[in-house]
């Protein structure tokens, strides 16, 4: 009995304290959001196998968090990114990453900083977001942690997060292409 109370004990801390300085909660899918559907994921145009409109399913997919004291200047955050959930779960188009910390290459964000954070999502057989041919991202938006780790669990959502889509993105021989086809029609409009 004994045993069960300082489990009990210990398990109740560490949960207060799992939200360090500058935590965040990594998650779009939290029960007590006003409407958790306007922070989901969706398929747009162009990704084969998938109708535009369908919630994001399956691990392949990644989300990262991105954050900065600049809307102009975010930089990934140092940990993994977090994967979409199986196309078996009752909450498609969500992620759950957990509690990070606010921790870039460029340094560390204090509890109670506002900063500017964004979410990329990208098909997860790329390395990353900007090889990636299948890729979306939210717009920005800011975020304030607080200064009490035993905050609410609510105080660490990302309420600013608006949904978005994961869209095929161009290949460059797409660009090669059209600029060809501008210069073409460039020539053609002078000859005449």
């Amino acid at each position: 009995m004994l045993k069960k109370l300082v489990l009990t004990v210990l398990l109740a801390a560490g949960s207060l304290s799992a939200f360090g300085q500058g935590a965040f909660a990594f998650n779009n899918n939290q029960t007590d959001y006003a409407t958790t559907a306007d922070r989901l994921v969706y398929f747009g145009t162009g990704v084969p196998g998938h109708n535009p409109g369908d919630k994001v399913t399956g691990t392949i997919f990644k989300a990262q968090l991105y954050v900065g004291s600049a809307a102009d200047n975010l930089l990934p955050v140092l940990v993994n990114p977090a994967s979409f959930r199986v196309t078996t779960t009752l909450t498609p188009g969500t992620w759950n990453g957990g509690s990070r910390d606010l921790i870039t290459s460029a340094g560390t964000f204090a509890a109670g900083t506002t900063v500017f954070l964004q979410v990329k999502a990208w098909d997860g057989t790329s390395a990353s977001f900007d090889s990636a041919q299948y890729r979306g991202q939210s717009g920005v938006f800011t975020y304030t942690s607080p200064t009490s780790p035993t905050a609410a669990p609510t105080a660490f959502y990302m309420e600013g997060l608006q949904a978005f889509n994961i869209v095929g993105a161009p290949e460059p021989t797409t660009f090669a292409l059209g600029g060809l086809g501008l210069l073409g029609l460039a020539l053609y409009r002078r000859r005449k």
